[in-house]
């Protein structure tokens, strides 16, 4: 029986209102944003992403990732992923954007 390994990095992922408007929208501002501090240190200590092509709406945008030195747990998914009482995908919006959190492996 293969077991569930848990993932090591969240991704941050800007995306279309278009999209988020699918999920359950959480807006943040310069206070709130420290609540999450995944977005915190991606979206307020990063360099813009520079593209040779233009963003256009559907496109999913990578603006940066964390670490974390354990595996990540159900509850870093709650907080981030999913939404409890919905089911829905989370979205956040900041600075008039959207961005999504995602899940990538290490190893």
């Amino acid at each position: 029986m293969p077991s569930t390994v848990p993932p090591d990095i969240l991704q941050v992922i800007q995306v279309s209102e278009q999209k988020a408007g699918e999920g359950k929208i959480i807006h943040l501002d310069n206070e709130s944003v420290s609540n999450y501090p995944v977005l915190e240190e991606v979206l307020l200590n990063r360099d813009y992403y520079e593209t040779d092509e233009p963003y256009q709406d559907g496109d999913l945008l990578i603006i940066g990732s964390v670490d974390f030195p354990e595996k990540i747990k159900q509850d870093t998914i709650d907080k981030y992923i999913f939404d409890n009482e919905s089911g829905k995908r989370k979205y956040f919006e900041y600075a008039e954007n959207y961005y999504r959190i995602g899940t990538i492996y290490a190893d």
